[in-house]
């Protein structure tokens, strides 16, 4: 039997979105969203909230026969720094202070803000404020979820705008004005760091001193400090925000749920022309309030408004835009009639190659590719690396040759890593400006000129008996400072002997920014830096260290990445761009597709990303058993590189790419 739905008051203290779960949340109305199943059952919906607030509506929406898909796309992170004491100052001082005064509070995001700053203090918000109140502090609340959050930390809420007016907007229809008396009157305004203007303006004009902070910031999903947990439930599926809107411009979602203006800023504002288009002709836009339908037409989609910001009102606006649509309404998505046919049918972009070139979204091209090479100390002639079919150790001669060709064949750039002869214990050969890897980068400059780019692989690990990144401590551990000294010194040694670009490899603590200063101080403004900021500790590796007659013993798990994670990477990348890094690239490339996503997502910077030995050789050995098509493996693989968003690729199959381009293109 179902429950009674509740109240209107119990429902707005439900957690979740506005309204909370309502008569159609997760507490077995099934009876009274049963109506909606013809409707929307089957239907693909996106919501763009993270898990926390969106449970709610996931429950509803899955009662009522959905498919919902989770796309928080962005969500709130602490504030930091000067903002920190910012918000601090401001909090502090509402707590210090009394009537006339008034807090406004603007989102749940607000309200876990400021109980931050009171936990800094050892006490709950609601114990933190309660002085002030006593002494007549008044306290507003945009909603009524934004209300119910406060309540339950111990916050009286005195002023809510009416139903169906949440938003600055209806705050300033209701607030009072200013006493005359009282003009020195203040209202404490903490909020987002993308607020618009209108509650602040329409208080200063009702004669109130607006003081305001900013209480959090919206940043891409998932923040490294978000302001509260959101684990995702079991069983539902959570998209990427480049996924989302490859889906949605695919017609592969029905409906959107648009919580706010900076998610649907986020989600389509950052998506291409043609997946903008996409998506207004396919998709049906439901907004949680006025702001938001007005944030989505100025991207040219066409969104309606929930009649009320909570469960039931947002169910409602779903199933009238579902209904909307061309032959959505009882025979299901994409069928217009029996007799019709599927009104959708992708396959007509598939039809004929010239129709399959037309729409590719992805190419390759010469330029994109940089191709990682080996010069190995006293070699005459080239040497086959065994573990790494046709790739060799070069000479200096050969090494000339391979240059001249890569600029010939249009490739991007060249990557040179040394191979020296005498190793010891600080890899002091990295820095000598007759070791081989300078003696490489003078002789390929000499024959290529400005024809390509030439950059230098910046670690220690080929230079050192150990086979470490960096030098040892006296208990065997790789000492990150004293590494990053000869760092410096080799940036600039790389520099004079004619690197366009540095590779610094070897995952130390700040090595872009000692690197780039040492760049800077010797007179190399224009060398770049292309930090390796994303590597992991991979298994992937092990013929590499064959091509560079590796010595290593253990591993290098204290300074790579741990391949399990993915939030540190987003970490290392945003430390890398602090610090001057001119590109960035995530190692391996293959096995980690999903981060060369994640840091194209976030990046400011050309992004790269290297498809390394081990990959290599798991294609030439697959293909050298006959198990795969050599050549479509090759293309596919590296396709799949750029499509993940990598600008460019480090790949030992560059000039044989850059050849078969060349024979389809002429």
């Amino acid at each position: 039997m179902a429950q009674e739905p509740p109240t209107a008051a119990e429902r707005s203290r439900q957690p979740g979105l506005p309204g909370g779960a309502g008569a159609r949340g997760a507490s077995g109305a099934e009876e009274a969203a049963g109506h909606r199943t013809s409707v929307l059952s089957g239907t693909r919906v996106l919501v763009t909230r993270t898990p926390d607030r969106a449970a709610s509506l996931i429950a509803a929406l899955r009662v009522a026969g959905a498919r919902p898909v989770l796309a928080p796309v962005q969500e709130a992170a602490a504030v930091t720094g000067a903002e920190s004491r910012d918000l601090a100052r401001l909090i502090t001082e509402a707590a210090g202070s009394g009537a006339p005064h008034w807090l406004a509070v603007t989102s749940v995001n607000t309200v876990r803000a400021a109980s931050r700053v009171a936990q800094g203090e050892g006490k709950s918000l609601g114990e933190f404020l309660s002085g002030a109140v006593r002494r007549g502090l008044k306290v507003a609340a945009v909603g009524k979820a934004t209300g119910a959050a406060l309540e339950e930390n111990g916050v009286p809420v005195d002023l809510l705008p009416a139903e169906g007016q949440y938003s600055a907007e209806g705050m300033v229809a209701c607030w009072p004005k200013a006493e005359a008396s009282s003009r020195s009157a203040r209202v404490f305004l903490p909020q987002s760091a993308a607020a618009r203007p209108a509650l602040r303006d329409g208080l200063s004009a009702l004669g109130w001193t607006v003081e305001t902070a900013v209480a959090y910031r919206m940043v891409p999903w998932p923040a490294e400090e978000p302001l509260a947990p959101s684990p995702v439930p079991s069983g539902l599926a959570v998209w990427g925000t480049d996924r989302a809107r490859q889906e949605l411009a695919a017609g592969n979602v029905d409906l959107v749920v648009a919580t706010a203006p900076s998610m649907i800023d986020a989600l389509v504002g950052g998506a291409t022309e043609r997946q903008r288009a996409a998506m207004g002709d396919t998709v049906g836009f439901v907004a949680m309030g006025e702001p938001t339908r007005q944030a989505a037409e100025r991207l040219g989609i066409a969104a309606q408004v929930a009649r009320t910001p909570d469960i039931d009102g947002l169910l409602t606006a779903l199933e009238e835009k579902r209904e909307m649509s061309t032959g959505h309404s009882e025979l299901g998505y994409g069928t217009a009639s029996p007799a019709m046919g599927p009104v959708h049918r992708p396959r007509r972009l598939r039809s004929s190659p010239i129709m399959r070139a037309h729409v590719r979204e992805t190419h390759l091209h010469p330029s994109q590719l940089i191709l990682p090479v080996f010069v190995r100390e006293g070699a005459t002639e080239p040497r086959p690396i065994t573990a790494m079919p046709g790739v060799v150790q070069h000479s200096l001669d050969s090494l000339r040759r391979a240059a001249a060709e890569a600029v010939e064949l249009g490739l991007g750039g060249i990557m040179i890593f040394g191979v020296p002869t005498t190793l010891d214990a600080t890899g002091s050969g990295i820095v000598d400006d007759e070791g081989i890897l300078n003696t490489a980068l003078r002789a390929v400059r000499s024959e290529v000129g400005d024809d390509i780019l030439v950059m230098a692989d910046l670690c220690l690990d080929e230079f050192t008996d150990h086979g470490h990144c960096g030098v040892l401590d006296e208990q065997g551990r790789v000492d990150n400072d004293a590494t990053l000294e000869l760092y410096a010194q080799a940036a600039v040694a790389q520099a004079r002997a004619g690197a366009h670009v540095l590779g610094p490899s070897g995952m130390m603590d700040g090595q872009v920014g000692v690197i780039r200063g040492a760049l800077d101080r010797a007179g190399f403004i224009d060398v770049s830096v292309l930090a390796y900021s994303v590597k992991y500790a991979s298994a992937f590796y092990g013929p590499f260290r064959e091509a560079v007659d590796s010595t290593l013993t253990g591993d290098r798990k204290a300074y790579q990445m741990d391949p399990a994670n993915r939030r540190e990477a987003l970490r290392e990348l945003r430390l890398d761009l602090d610090e001057g890094a001119d590109m960035v690239m995530v190692k391996p490339a293959m096995s980690y597709l999903d981060m060369v996503r994640e840091v194209a997502d976030h990046s400011t910077v050309p992004v790269s990303a290297y498809q390394i030995s081990g990959e290599y050789s798991m294609i030439q050995a697959a293909a050298a058993n006959g198990w795969i098509d050599r050549r479509a493996a090759i293309e596919e693989s590296v396709l799949s590189i750029r499509r993940a968003g990598a600008d460019t690729v480090l790949t030992y199959f560059a000039a044989e790419l850059a050849r078969w381009w060349r024979e389809q293109n002429g």
